[in-house]
């Protein structure tokens, strides 16, 4: 009886051991993942836009796309700008959805960091097209548009 103790101990160590192996390698091999995967990008005089990917919070009211800004050359922003884009618009299927806010950062000194919020509306078709499109990144003009399907799961 005793051996049948010590094994069933040194069973349960084991055991907790690839449990906690398998928990903390789990979440990284998650992130590892998703920024490479990205819901698209879009090029253009230069300029690379590369949305990174979204959540929907607030209940399902609002929609924050993370998007990542790379340039072939050093472009200065004002340090007072509001936003990098130019007026960007957010359709789902046909339907316009406005930016709320944007906030955004730089990482590097071709590249920006930052986050898009926009109010989503109360009807949305079953795993909807989003077009996301810009004609103006860091004060030059082109044509930025991703397209991307909406995972009905997440809200």
């Amino acid at each position: 009886m005793r051996n049948l103790t010590k094994y069933t101990a040194r069973f349960r160590g084991i055991a907790f051991f690839l449990c906690l192996l398998i928990g903390f390698s789990s979440p990284a091999f998650a992130s590892a993942e998703s920024p490479n995967q990205g819901l698209g990008s879009a090029e253009d005089n230069g300029i690379t836009l590369t949305l990174n990917g979204y959540s929907i919070v607030n209940h399902g009211h609002t929609i924050r796309l993370n998007y990542t800004i790379h340039s072939n050359s050093n472009i200065q922003v004002n340090p007072q700008a509001k936003s990098l884009m130019a007026s960007p618009h957010i359709w789902i299927e046909h339907t316009l959805v406005r930016e709320n806010s944007d906030t955004f950062k730089k990482v590097s000194n071709n590249e920006y960091k930052g986050t898009i919020e926009a109010q989503l509306h109360q009807y949305r078709p079953e795993n909807p097209h989003m077009t996301f499109t810009t004609h103006g990144i860091l004060n030059q003009r082109g044509q930025w548009t991703i397209r991307f399907i909406l995972n009905n799961a997440d809200f």
